[in-house]
């Protein structure tokens, strides 16, 4: 038995030192290459505008989770869920109720594009199900023990979340810790199956030190939580050791799915991208590692748009789980060369789809 387990430790070692040797000679062979400047057309192969109409409620801005489902555009922005068409046409606006001036408003949406039905959770944790043209189908109050939804995602027939729990703790009575789990759940959020989240480990420490969850997305391994950049200078390692792997770390090894894990950067069929944006200071940081041309970039003041000259772009977020599509939204000056009658007015911006290399 002792022997056993002292092989298997060994084994186990070989592997981590292997992985780690691989990671040191890319370096060592100057095979990786290391870009502090980059241009979009290094990571895309298109980039497509659509101006956008000024909806009734004011213009977008702030936004977040754009998605795509066919013709029909979906924006989050101030708790606004906005519905335009693939030309930029404004449509509706979905739950009009949750529009953060009655003390509710939208903390996650999902698109069902089986059914073309808008998911939508607000603050108090009520689900309510709209069609596309902004009618209401059903809605009633998540029966969960959750403090709070960190996450949403829709994906082969399922919804699957993040949630946070308040639970006791053992170790000093009267207080308590926050447990994260991942939830696979039908579409009346019955639970399926649920997993514990924990820091993912690559190759002997942490990959980073924070269990927030920003979105929760998909590659050939199944679902994975991704959350933004916590340590830059750790990132690049940490998404060589990942690349190396080719799979994702699992948490357990004997989770019943083989997920729940979270990464540092979302996965993609070629890139491994993060970025993080303060709109306070205008600046961010933005990282991406090209897995065909090892090549890394970490650009400071993010890619330069060498296609529709709207200067840097340093707030790339993706429009699907799969991370093939990527999206920006620039207005006022930053547009002037392309689009001068919009140049004046910083209530018509144009939100610019980027599909990546394959």
């Amino acid at each position: 038995m002792k022997k056993g387990c002292i092989l298997l430790l060994t084994i186990v070692l070989l592997v981590y030192g292997y992985q780690a040797y691989q990671v040191m000679d890319i370096y060592r062979n100057d095979v990786l290459k290391i870009k502090t400047s980059g241009k979009l057309s290094d990571i895309t192969e298109k980039v497509t505008p659509i101006p956008l109409d000024i909806p009734d409620s004011g213009a977008v801005r702030n936004m977040k989770q754009v998605r795509r489902d066919g013709n029909n555009l979906f924006i989050l922005s101030d708790s606004r869920l906005l519905h335009f068409d693939m030309k930029g046409k404004f449509i509706n606006q979905i739950a009009k109720d949750l529009c953060g001036q009655n003390g509710k408003w939208i903390a996650e949406y999902v698109l069902d594009t089986i059914n073309h039905k808008a998911l939508v959770v607000d603050n108090e944790r009520y689900l309510s199900t709209f069609d596309y043209n902004g009618n209401l189908i059903t809605s009633s109050r998540i029966d969960k023990p959750w403090q709070k939804i960190t996450a949403l995602a829709f994906h082969n027939g399922y919804l699957w979340a993040t949630a946070e729990t308040l639970v006791k703790n053992n170790d000093l009575p009267g207080s308590y810790l926050i447990e994260h789990k991942l939830y696979q759940l039908d579409m009346n959020m019955n639970e399926i199956y649920s997993q514990t989240l924990r820091k993912a480990s690559s190759g002997t420490r942490k990959i980073f030190n924070s269990l927030c969850v920003d979105e929760l997305l998909v590659d050939e391994q199944g679902i994975y939580a991704y959350s933004m950049i916590s340590d830059a200078d750790l990132l690049l390692e940490d998404t060589l050791n990942i690349a190396l792997q080719k799979k994702i770390p699992l948490l357990y090894k004997d989770a019943q799915y083989g997920m729940g894990c979270i990464y540092p950067v979302r996965k993609g069929k070629r890139h491994y991208l993060s970025t993080c944006s303060n709109c306070l200071v205008d600046h961010g940081f933005t990282f991406c590692y090209d897995d065909v041309k090892q090549t890394a970039y970490i650009l400071a003041d993010g890619f330069k748009d060498d296609f529709f000259k709207t200067g840097h772009v340093t707030d790339l977020q993706s429009m699907d789980i799969y991370n093939d599509f990527y999206c920006f939204l620039k207005s006022g000056n930053d547009i002037s060369k392309k689009f001068p009658e919009r140049a004046d007015n910083n209530d018509l911006p144009v939100l610019f789809i980027l599909q990546l290399h394959v």
